[in-house]
């Protein structure tokens, strides 16, 4: 489908609720594989979104020249429209394509050169040349509604009653034209239709959230504003905006005064207030890194006192799993429930509650988990599945994203949701611990490109491309490139020896990172990949790849008997170079265990020697030890997090927990017989996910998703009888 988004011009940088919002919309649809299109105030020209990012096109000369002609260049006739319907002058910018025929000709202009199927108004403003359009050229007409604006004006700018009759009649006029109309809250809804616009145009669709923008490094606050060591409160939005700055006006006379002795309390935003600025209140101005400063926060607050619509930074804060302190109104438009999402309090209460919530660390962790699940369930990806039925002029019925984590215990995500996508059987080498190298089968290009397209609408963040040896595969570039189109980050792994033949490709296709195995000194290293030469190629490429490629590059060894003493060797080597380094010990190979009390004292003496230097091998001490116990015969089940923070599909279409591709009861279903999308929710699925985490499986995996659930969970990976 064919969208052309109408909305005001202040997009970029995206500092302010308006903008987050309309412009993850265009991206989000675009991702989803809509053609969009964002016209603006702008008189050179408009944007095109595609999944590759925003680019700007030129109005043709013809056009161009056109608008300086008297009618459309001169915008006072607009302003003078809404001074007498009554919109305060600072409101106009939102309400001039009502009346003004420069933006009727940019819309017909973007309709007929873009041959647009769907006009959708951002703000009721823009409903005037988003319908002219549709009824010149053909299509729908859509209108958003981030607030009730008249409903908006009437709290906040204290305008005389008929002037807020004649609002309210433009208004609902413009909406009761519109093809179908976008509320962002049930309370909205009723606002709207109780006004006479006919209820069954009107869907209710929430905002949604970036959560991928969240989880990262949280900038130190402390060090970049010269704050005390004590807690920080955190608030953002447009300071200027009415809510907002009475929220300012709260939060430093009534809640800084009380917070405990070295407390902050810290603004972002536009337009901050700095004669509230003290020792306690702080601004920091709009900022770029607007995330990482929410994750570095102890608690966020939201003491919204008027408006309407949904507080985008509630979901922001959500997000970031952070602790937060809001008012109802702050938090009309979301089904969340106090004590359980946030903790909601009015003006009388409101610092109290904060005050008390940065006392209670628990309590700020027991929120902030069920916040992060909640703000989950309201991706982009989930919200844009109903702009596109109202698109198609159906009625939409959001529905949040199902948890997959609901019947386990609350954790810290070990990765972005990741894939790992066996692309083919077959492989240049032997290795003597794998039987992928036998026969030859690849996963079918357009089978590939569908399983993207579904894992991408479950949440997929990563991508890793593997075998066999994937760099075999005709067109694993081909599938790279539509991973990356996707917005996953992609990384291949590999034997190596390829490497240097497919570099230029590998760079042409936005490869984020190589995984290469690297098992030993060259003599053990080609004995145990069966081929003379594979070492010297595979260091070749390591070396080539960490010089000249804008791509991280990792080196994998799987220990075993005969290479145990190499491991030290060959971390140090892989150290200098700056490439990064991962180790574990090999996987259902009996005749290569560590058995000897030789090799099980070189091991010990090998991961102590490692963990001086590496803080992440010192924190899995306890892992590597019992990878002796694993060796040893003793396989009790092990518990990790399949089919929760990754899972595994096979070039025939095998949904799997893990890349443990052979082992016995491991697959749950195959994604080319059921979408993905539907196996992920299934009953079937979620048993199989609740079993791994809670019983473990037996398949003989000893690898590093068992020190992620350690990590992710506080709990051991092993399953004691």
């Amino acid at each position: 489908m064919r969208i052309a988004l109408l909305t005001r011009g202040d997009l970029f940088p995206t500092w302010h609720g308006a903008a987050v919002k309309i412009v993850r919309t265009a991206e989000a649809l675009a991702q989803a594989g809509d053609a969009v299109f964002v016209l603006t105030d702008d008189r050179d020209g408009y944007w095109s979104v595609t999944a590759h990012g925003w680019r700007k096109v030129p109005f043709g000369p013809t056009f161009r020249a056109l608008e300086e002609a008297p009618l459309l260049r001169n915008g006072a006739r607009a302003e003078r429209w809404c001074a007498r319907v009554g919109y305060p002058p600072e409101e106009h910018f939102l309400y001039r394509p009502v009346f003004d025929p420069a933006w009727w000709a940019r819309a017909l202009y973007v309709g007929l050169r873009e041959r647009i199927d769907v006009y959708q108004a951002e703000f009721p403003g823009y409903a005037a040349p988003a319908w002219l359009a549709a009824r010149v050229l053909g299509g729908r007409a859509v209108a958003v509604m981030h607030n009730v604006e008249f409903d908006r004006l009437r709290q906040m700018a204290g305008l005389p009653a008929a002037a807020l009759g004649r609002i309210r009649a433009v208004e609902v006029a413009l909406l009761r034209a519109m093809d179908g109309v976008v509320a962002v809250s049930e309370a909205d809804r009723a606002r709207i239709t109780e006004a006479g616009v006919p209820d069954a145009r009107v869907s209710v669709v929430p905002h949604g959230v970036d959560v991928d923008a969240y989880g990262g490094r949280p900038v130190d606050l402390r060090v970049r504003y010269g704050l005390g060591g004590g807690p920080v409160v955190f608030f953002h939005g447009t300071l200027h905006y009415g809510p907002n700055a009475d929220a300012v006006r709260y939060l430093a006379e009534e809640l800084a005064p009380r917070l405990p002795r070295g407390a902050t309390l810290l603004m972002a935003g536009m337009s901050p207030p700095r004669a509230y600025e003290t020792d306690r209140v702080r601004f920091t101005g709009p900022l770029d890194d607007l995330p990482a400063h929410i994750e570095a926060a102890d608690v966020c607050v939201c003491p919204i006192f008027a408006g309407g619509g949904t507080r985008m930074k509630l979901l922001e804060y959500f997000a970031a799993g952070k602790a937060v302190v809001s008012t109802a109104v702050g938090a009309e438009g979301l089904d969340v429930r106090d004590d359980e999402h946030l903790v909601l309090a009015e003006r009388e209460g409101f610092a109290d509650a904060v005050v008390a919530l940065l006392g209670d660390p628990d309590r700020r962790r027991r929120l902030g988990r069920a916040a992060r699940g909640y703000a989950r369930a309201r991706d982009w990806r989930a919200v844009t599945a109903s702009y596109r039925e109202v698109h198609r002029g159906e009625r939409a019925h959001f529905s949040p994203r199902p948890s997959i984590e609901a019947h386990l215990p609350p954790r810290e995500p070990s990765k972005p949701l990741t894939m790992l996508l066996l692309v083919n059987r077959g492989c240049n080498l032997r290795c003597s611990f794998c039987d992928l190298w036998e026969g030859k089968e690849d996963i079918p290009l357009d089978k590939a490109i569908r399983l993207l397209d579904e894992a991408r609408a479950i949440g997929t963040r990563t991508v890793v491309l593997t075998g066999g040896e994937p760099l075999l595969h005709p067109d694993l570039f081909a599938i790279a490139r539509a991973a990356k189109d996707r917005g996953m980050g992609v990384n291949i792994t590999t034997n190596g020896t390829l490497v240097e033949r497919h570099h230029d490709a590998l760079v042409a296709a936005g490869v984020d990172s190589l995984s290469l195995s690297i098992d030993g000194l060259p003599e053990t290293h080609d004995r145990l990949r069966g081929q003379v030469g594979s070492h010297g190629r595979t260091w070749r490429a390591l070396l080539r790849v960490r010089h000249e490629a804008k791509m991280g590059v990792n080196v994998y060894f799987t220990v075993t008997r005969t290479n145990v003493h190499e491991l030290v060797p060959v971390w140090e080597a892989v150290r200098r170079v700056g490439a990064g380094f991962d180790f574990w010990p090999v996987n259902d190979a009996p005749d290569l265990y560590l058995t000897s009390d030789e090799d099980r004292a070189a091991w010990r003496d090998a991961v102590t020697h490692i963990a001086r230097h590496d803080r992440d091998v010192s924190a899995r001490a306890h892992y590597y030890e019992e990878a002796l116990r694993y060796h040893a015969g003793e396989q009790v089940p092990m518990r990790c997090l399949g089919l929760v923070d990754q899972f595994g599909v096979t070039y025939d279409g095998a949904l799997l927990p893990c890349c443990v591709w052979g082992g016995d009861g491991l697959r749950v279903g195959n994604v080319f017989e059921r979408p993905l999308t539907e196996l992920w929710y299934s009953p079937e699925v979620r048993a199989h996910r609740e079993g791994l985490y809670s019983q473990g499986c037996t398949a003989g995996c000893y690898n590093h998703s068992l020190y992620e659930f350690v990590a992710s969970t506080g709990q051991t990976h092993r399953v004691e009888r």
